[in-house]
């Protein structure tokens, strides 16, 4: 009997299927420092949403320095508690730290309040710390000039 060209994969992928992936050993990795330890079954809309207490600790590795931190409280104040002013300041503070992508984002915001200062001064920043689409929007905003 002879297989046509898709009925040999096809079979393969059943066979694998019927094995099934229970023999994967699986081990949970612990949260690195930063990593956001989320509040089981708790969501807002659908978002994950931090407990209180993760909230306040990611705060206070922002505070110390830690941009991914600051990074995580600007999208939790955005996106779960809709608190834009608040978090912009948190997306100020990581962007200050380092974060290209943060910064980035607050060239995107001046760009939307017309703000061309705050946008050419907020991708030059991003474009600083590395992050790749920074240089781009950078010239489109001095040839603007």
């Amino acid at each position: 009997m002879r297989l046509s060209s898709i009925a040999l994969p096809l079979a393969l992928l059943a066979l694998l299927a019927s094995a099934g992936c229970k023999q994967i050993p699986y081990a949970p990795l612990p949260a690195p420092p930063t990593g956001i330890r989320y509040e089981p079954g708790a969501n807002s809309a659908g978002i994950a949403r931090m407990s209180e207490s993760e909230l306040l600790r990611q705060k206070r590795l922002a505070q110390a320095g830690d941009k991914r931190a600051a990074l995580n409280v600007y999208q939790h104040l955005r996106s779960v508690d809709n608190d834009d002013a608040q978090a912009r300041d948190w997306l100020v503070l990581a962007a200050d730290l380092g974060d290209g992508a943060a910064a980035y984002n607050l060239a995107q915001i001046a760009i939307h309040t017309q703000d061309a200062a705050g946008a050419r001064f907020w991708a030059r920043r991003s474009k600083a710390a590395g992050y790749a689409n920074a240089d781009g929007l950078l010239q489109s905003l001095e040839e603007q000039d």
